[in-house]
């Protein structure tokens, strides 16, 4: 039985059979879709072995049910796993359908491990895609040349739940509207003009027999009309109406002085000798070729020369070494006070580091009475019924690489000793806010641990139990202070005041994340200095591009003071957004120019960097358009507007000479 579901520019079939279902082809605008599963599953015995089983085949009985704008599909119990079921409706409007599936599961003996939701795969001669990877990154014609992703929402890489395949002109929409951030896998691929995208719900109560659930959100296909931005004002819309981790708008709980912060510093404490030689690798690469002094003095002068406010995320503070026996970041070493006060009086505001996710393995051979091994074990992620770690370089005396366990949040042992740190730094050190490392980067691990209180496996147990915690410090939170973590996992957007974006650093980037987030959490810094530290083309660039993306600039360390020709180019970058603070806080992301110029692009690292960046920002009546050249030649350059949404009094194109590393600003009224 082949039944068809069609809309305006989109049609999809669904074959039915006796044993299964699947669909079996349609279109979406310019892309086709081919033969795809509905879903895949997962079954576990009471052994651990896992047997895969998919929607095709093999099912005892499959009912559908069709009345007026929906579908409902039911696949029951598949051969040798009595008491199974998958139920599957289908929602449709004229711009596309969504789907929600739900899991019955009666066996005294098997549970359901996981299961996919209904995503199809696709093909076309002009294939674009969209992944939510960091800020986003727009993959044009990738059905050329290929691409493959695989990791978990929301964490450090996939950051939001949302996917565009698209031609020349249009194509498909791929959405998970989950309001709640439950646990995901994105599986990505791409060449060969095809395209496949799991989306994989790791299951609720997996690995306890007769598990039922219903998989988080639903699964929104839509004819998508346009690109990228689109797709992004679509899932947009979905996360302004019913996203439970979306802020206020403007974000009243966060300090005024923060948001007008236009540029951040790293850097570290050099080591003292209980420290070793244990430090945070990448900020060291630089920091070392300066003196002891240098953390604070460079900092200072930086201030004073860019004349605006500055912020300083300092490492290194706390007496014992980088990445070894945590949580145990208190006392302070007195280099650290002495400095901080100096920072303090010279106008920085200072931020230091704590790791709010990891607890050292071996802390309790140093003496600690609160102990990984007495208490830590209690809250640690367990899996396949070991504990999660990971291994860092960072070496303990013993000459072992340190290991850190990242700990369920449903532990509220660990809510209280993150709380009783944060208060102890704050009544203690002179400190403007805290960077809680870890919370929005580490992604949700399907935790079983016997002894929590929460069902194994997925759901939104994990993001809930980190925003309750951060709930739970921020109630006694200073009005002046500044809480921010790595990454920016969208579901922790009300948790922080922002989000560290420092390795918004990747090619084909877009401002995804800021065309949904602007206003709602501040974006801070890239880091360019590390292994490109020596790189001017590459500094320059990103300095543009987050300038554009509406971060605030920097997070890179203070020796950039001692570097004239790039601090005339920072200068600019800095003062610009500090000028336009109002407009990146409160204002909105358009659509992008179409830039084209005689400067050819840069490649650096395995990444092209176009020579001349645009961006286009709106606020009250009032349309922002910036034109950055960073090339060290004079660029001739065409921008292309978007008259229809940038306003009738803006033309269809700007003709411009832009200067060598200079910055040309053109506002319009709506």
């Amino acid at each position: 039985m082949d039944i068809c579901l069609t809309g305006n520019f989109w049609n999809i079939t669904v074959s039915v059979n006796p044993d299964g279902a699947v669909f079996a082809g349609g279109y979406f605008g310019e892309i086709e879709i081919r033969t795809s599963l509905i879903f895949r599953l997962q079954i576990e015995n009471r052994g651990g072995k896992l047997y895969s089983l998919d929607s095709a085949a093999f099912w005892q009985s499959v009912e559908y049910h069709q009345e007026n704008n929906t579908l409902r599909l039911a696949f029951r119990n598949p051969e040798g796993f009595e008491g199974v079921a998958v139920i599957v409706t289908g929602r449709k409007d004229v711009q596309g359908i969504s789907w929600k599936t739900e899991v019955q599961n009666h066996s005294p003996e098997y549970s359901v491990a996981m299961i996919s939701y209904p995503v199809p795969q696709i093909c076309g001669e002009t294939l674009n895609l969209f992944v939510p990877e960091g800020s986003g990154r727009a993959l044009y014609d990738v059905g050329k040349y290929g691409f493959c992703r695989r990791d978990t929402y929301p964490g450090h890489l996939m950051t939001m739940q949302y996917f565009a395949w698209w031609g020349r002109k249009n194509g498909i929409y791929l959405g998970v509207h989950d309001s709640v951030a439950c646990a995901k896998t994105f599986d990505i691929q791409a060449g060969d003009d095809l395209g496949k995208i799991d989306i994989l719900f790791p299951a609720i109560g997996a690995g306890r027999a007769g598990n039922s659930f219903c998989v988080g959100g639903e699964m929104r296909w839509e004819f998508l009309d346009g690109d990228w931005y689109d797709a992004t004002m679509r899932y947009g819309s979905f996360v302004h109406t019913c996203a439970q981790w979306l802020p206020q708008k403007g974000r009243p709980d966060t300090p005024a002085q923060f948001k007008e912060v236009p540029y951040w510093i790293c850097d570290y404490i050099p080591n003292s000798e209980k420290q070793r030689d244990a430090r945070p690798m990448v900020l060291s690469a630089v920091s070392e070729r300066y003196g002891e002094d240098y953390w604070v003095e460079a900092a200072v002068e930086l201030k004073n020369r860019l004349g605006t406010p500055v912020a300083y995320h300092i490492y290194n503070w706390h007496e014992i070494p980088f990445n070894i026996n945590y949580p145990h970041f208190t006392p302070a070493r007195e280099i650290a006070k002495s400095g901080m006060r100096k920072l303090k009086e010279a106008g920085l505001y200072v931020l230091p580091y704590i790791n709010a996710v990891s607890w050292e393995m071996d802390d309790g051979d140093e003496g600690f009475l609160e102990n990984f091994a007495n208490t830590g074990i209690h809250g640690a992620s367990v899996m396949d019924g070991d504990v999660v770690y990971i291994p860092y370089p960072q070496r303990k005396v013993t000459g072992e690489k340190t290991r850190l366990a990242p700990i369920c949040p449903s532990y509220t042992r660990w809510h209280q000793i993150m709380e009783r740190i944060t208060r102890e730094i704050e009544s203690t050190l002179p400190v403007d806010g805290i960077y809680f490392d870890q919370v929005s980067a580490v992604p949700p691990i399907p935790c079983r641990n016997p002894e929590h209180n929460h069902l194994p496996g997925g759901g939104s147990y994990w993001v809930r139990g980190y925003q309750k915690m951060m709930e739970s410090i921020s109630v006694n939170k200073p009005k002046s202070a500044f809480y921010f973590s790595e990454s920016n996992a969208e579901a922790y957007a009300k948790s922080f005041d922002g989000f560290l974006t420092w390795v918004w650093t990747q090619g084909q980037q877009v401002p995804a994340f800021p065309a949904i987030y602007a206003g709602y959490v501040q974006m801070v810094g890239r880091y360019t200095d590390g292994v490109n530290r020596d790189d001017d083309d590459f500094f320059r660039y990103h300095l543009a591009e987050g300038l554009l993306f509406g971060q605030q600039l920097g997070w890179i360390n203070a020796h950039v003071i001692y570097d004239e020709k790039r601090m005339a180019f920072l200068e600019k970058m800095v003062h610009t957004r500090y000028a336009y603070t109002k407009l990146f806080c409160e204002g909105k992301l358009l659509r992008p120019p179409v830039v084209t110029t005689d400067v050819p692009a840069v490649i650096s690292s395995g990444v092209s960097m176009p020579q001349v960046l645009s961006g286009a920002w709106q606020i009250e009546d009032k349309t922002v358009v910036f034109a950055i050249n960073v090339s060290e030649q004079t660029a001739q350059t065409a921008l292309r507007l978007y008259l229809e949404e940038y306003g009738k009094n803006c033309p269809r194109e700007v003709n411009l000479t832009l200067k060598p590393m200079s910055i040309e600003i053109m506002e319009y009224s709506v």
